[in-house]
């Protein structure tokens, strides 16, 4: 990983001044931490866990979740959920799930490679 350790631009870590981000009963769906602390995806509004990479709608989600407004939401599914937390269960890699429109994606080509070979055909 890089000498920033995965911060991909200066105000990434600014994804955990929201308020969401703070959630006291909030864990993890992949690597389980409690509290885990977030950084910026390049998706609006959408931040991923600095431990394992997952990624949370922090705020402005779609008009449902606005209305609910019960975030951090999840964003992945059900079936990709199962996969990624195999994936951090085997390797404890960080992987950059967020969507990133342009630069860096850290430990995609790992993690897409290990998809490849233990689930051929997804």
């Amino acid at each position: 990983m890089s000498p920033k350790q995965g911060i991909l631009h200066d105000y990434d870590l600014w994804a955990n001044r929201e308020e969401s981000a703070h959630r006291e009963d909030f864990t993890c769906v992949i690597c389980g931490k409690l509290h885990p602390q977030f950084q910026w995806s390049d998706f609006s509004g959408e931040a991923m866990c600095r431990t394992c990479g997952c990624p949370y709608q922090l705020k402005w989600g779609t008009d449902e979740q606005q209305a609910e407004g019960n975030y951090p939401y999840v964003k992945l599914t059900e079936k990709s959920l199962d996969i990624v937390r195999k994936y951090w269960q085997e390797t404890n890699r960080w992987t950059c799930l967020g969507c990133m429109i342009s630069g860096p994606t850290p430990g995609v080509r790992e993690f897409n490679s290990w998809v490849e070979k233990n689930h051929p055909g997804l």
